[in-house]
């Protein structure tokens, strides 16, 4: 009976330990898959937060994108709004001159008003020879505000290249015409707005250096400032900058280069 009862001590001391040894591995099993759980829920997270990264990126790379666009948009809308109101400016002048010159006449006294009876009829006028053709278009030198009108058209139509060829006629025609100034400032436009900004540099410099007291000069050294940002050029932008408010300190485009400043030692 004694050792019936000790071999069933035995056997549940036996069974016991091995309960515990069977638990224990359990246990650090269950820790080990909790352990990968964890990793890859964290590796799980890791990857949505970088494709989270990667999609905010990309929608910020789109907005600046827009904005780029936008902001050419904003600037060819600017200078076809000018243009318009140089041709309005123009017109308004030459209206003006020929009010200037349309003097009333008064008749003399004396001279009496004769009527013309119903009945009496004229002899038929002479016929004159016909007269001869006009000069050919290659030979004929338009008015200036016709060119410039003509060049102004092309270039809010879009046919930059066009209208850079007639605002380089008018200037070649009239070179000291008070819009000789502003003919040149519109080629750099042009070349502006095709992103040929190295060519827009040196278009814009001939504004400055062929007509300095032009009211376009100030203007031209901002958009020569402009021109070396796009082109990536930031000394020699700010150089500019700094340059256009010592020529022209009270200009509106000394305003505009003063704030470029700012923003960019910001």
């Amino acid at each position: 009976m004694f050792t019936n009862k000790f071999s069933l001590t035995n056997i549940v001391k036996e069974i016991k330990f091995w309960l515990t040894v069977i638990i224990g591995v359990i246990m650090k099993q269950l820790a080990f898959l909790a352990m990968l759980t964890g990793l890859y829920i964290a590796g799980c997270a890791n990857q949505y937060n970088e494709q989270a990264l990667k999609d905010i990126k990309l929608q910020i790379a789109e907005l600046d994108k827009k904005q780029a666009k936008t902001n050419t948009d904003i600037e060819e809308l600017n200078s076809k709004f000018i243009l318009l109101k140089e041709q309005v400016d123009i017109s308004k002048k030459g209206v003006d001159d020929l009010k200037s010159m349309a003097v009333p006449v008064t008749p003399p006294e004396e001279l009496k008003v004769v009527k013309l009876e119903a009945e009496e009829t004229k002899p038929e006028p002479k016929k004159e020879p016909p007269l001869k053709e006009g000069p050919k278009k290659a030979d004929y030198q338009p008015s200036p505000e016709t060119l410039y009108n003509e060049a102004q058209n092309l270039f809010t139509g879009g046919k930059l290249a066009e209208s850079v060829e007639q605002f380089a006629k008018f200037i070649l025609y009239y070179p000291k015409h008070t819009l000789a100034d502003n003919a040149q400032y519109w080629i750099g436009e042009a070349y502006y707005s095709e992103k040929n900004y190295q060519k827009a540099v040196s278009e814009f410099k001939r504004v400055v250096d062929n007509y300095p007291a032009g009211n376009k000069a100030p203007d031209a050294l901002l958009k020569v400032a402009f021109s070396y940002l796009e082109l990536n050029n930031r000394e020699k932008a700010l150089e500019f900058l700094r340059l256009l408010p010592e020529r022209y300190p009270s200009s509106e485009a000394a305003a505009k280069a003063q704030a470029k400043l700012q923003e960019l030692q910001k």
